[in-house]
Parts: C-alpha cells; structure tokens; sequence
C-alpha cells in the first residue's frame, strides 16, 4: 500500500498577481482537505546603490522597512480574499533572491507541496515557465503544483472533484498516479486514467494491448473511484483536449526537469501540458541523472 502523503506544509509564494492568487485558491482547496496549513512566501528586496551616502543608506532603508510592513498587512488581506477561512496560514517576508527563497523556506518548512503560478513564455519553439518558477523547478525535490496562464482565480480551484491522470505505464507514470490516488482519498474526486496512442511513434504491443484499469490494480481500485479513457492523437492535445471535457479540476503527472542551453526544461509533453491547461497541473518531478 502507497503511503499516505500529507499535505501539511504548503509553500505558495505570491507577488500580488492574478497567476499567485489562482495558485492560492489551488492551495487552499487542497490545504482544507489535508488540513493541512499554507505558508505565504512575498520576497523583497532592497540593494543600496554603492554611491549612496550612509544617511541615504539608511533612509532607503528606513522605507523598505515601512513598504515590508505595508506588504504583510496586504499580504493578510491577499490571503483572506482566496482561502477559505478555516485554513491556517503563515505570512512570511524574505529579503534575498526569490529563487533562493523559495528553496531555504520550502527546506526548513519541511514543505511536502509548492504552489507556482506563471505565465508561459515562447522561445525556440519550447516553452519557459518563467524565470523563478523555472529554477524553483530545476532544483526542489517535492512535487509542484503550477497554474497556467490560462488559470485565473476561481472558488471553483479550491474544489477537486475530478483528477486526469496520464498513463503511459513508466515508473514515473505509477508515481504521479499515486499521488493522484492520495489525492483522491481525501478529496472524494475519482480519477480518470488517460491512455495515448500517438499515431506518428512507434508503440510497443504489449504496452497498447495494457488497459490503465488493469495497470491501476485491484488496490489502488478499492480506495477511490477509477475510471479510465483510451485517446488517440498528439499526447498533449489528448490531454489537454480530454481535461476540459472530463472537466477535470486538476492534471496530476509525472515530469522530469532537462538541461538546455544553461536553462531547465521540462520534456515536451509535460511542459505544454503545463502552459496549455485550464486547470492546474500537479508535476510529481524525478530529477535527471548528472550525466543527462
């Protein structure tokens, strides 16, 4: 039997924006359900120009303190308008790298969850998720929860009542259906297990001739409610396409993160998932081996 994973600890770091206030309705429905407590993460920063005198210095200062303030009041509100009221969260204000606070905060939390929301950007016919969430994602061993720019705030992301879980029967696939199956349980959502044949590749019989229920198994069966659909086409099409028909509430799948060019992406499949979604997108992440 799969170990329960609970979501006590839920990181969401927030800039204010609508993609950070979607990741903050995702995070308080899951948060409810685990009851489990969300911890708002706002970075800032102040860097002292070396031509400033010390009394310039300190007045700079001196106002970052007042905006520090200013930002945990708004902070508070930000949270009010888009958790749930029985939620317990945390607000915390961290002066450094955002990318680095992220990382030391998800660490000494003990985070089990990362909520990111971004907005996609195009370049060499991939996709970038963004400068903080793409190094966040490079570098953090708990899986992560993204919100598309296609993903604005809604009560309805705080609800899962569905979950759309690709297989393609690898062992990353059998770790993301896990945690959907975690999911599930706590939830009361039944999961739908996504097949696809790809016209263009070549498939392996023995794999085209599994069924995901089969694959799925007796055990994972008796503690949520599965269902399962066989598609055929472009995988993220498919996925995409059968998430808004199924009226999915979230996408759990498996990623692994690759080097290119200084950057990190994910793999094609799993990175155009993330940006084409309209809902969001759990990534359970197996980091690549030094030498890929």
């Amino acid at each position: 039997m799969v170990a329960l994973r609970r979501f006590g600890v839920i990181l969401c770091p927030i800039d204010f924006s609508l993609h950070s206030a979607a990741g903050l309705c995702s995070a308080g429905g899951i948060a409810r359900a685990f009851g489990g407590r969300v911890v708002l993460l706002h970075v800032q920063r102040v860097e002292v120009p070396v031509y400033f005198t010390k009394s310039q210095a300190r007045d700079l200062k001196a106002q970052f303190r007042k905006s520090a303030r200013s930002a945990w009041r708004y902070a508070s509100e930000f949270a009010a308008q888009q958790l749930p009221a029985e939620v317990k969260r945390t607000i915390l204000l961290r002066e450094e790298d955002p990318v680095e606070a992220v990382l030391r905060v998800a660490k000494e939390l003990h985070a089990e969850l990362v909520v990111l929301g971004t907005h996609g950007r195009t370049g060499l016919a991939r996709i970038r998720l963004g400068s903080v969430t793409e190094s966040a994602l490079r570098q953090v061993e708990m899986p992560v929860l993204t919100l598309g720019p296609r993903v604005l705030p809604s009560p309805r992301l705080a609800q899962i009542r569905r979950i759309l879980c690709p297989v393609n029967y690898t062992p990353l696939a059998r770790a993301a259906f896990d945690d959907a199956v975690i999911l599930a349980e706590k939830t009361g959502a039944e999961v739908v297990l996504a097949q696809v044949a790809e016209l263009h590749a070549a498939r392996r019989a023995d794999a085209l001739s599994q069924r995901p229920l089969e694959w799925a198994g007796a055990e994972a069966a008796s503690r949520c409610v599965l269902k399962e659909v066989l598609l055929k086409g472009v995988a993220v099409e498919q996925i995409v396409s059968e998430a808004r028909r199924c009226r999915a509430d979230i996408i759990v799948q498996g990623a692994q993160p690759r080097s290119f060019g200084g950057t990190v992406l994910f793999g094609s499949t799993s990175e155009l998932v993330i940006r084409k979604a309209s809902c969001p997108v759990l990534s359970v992440i197996r980091k690549p081996s030094p030498h890929s």
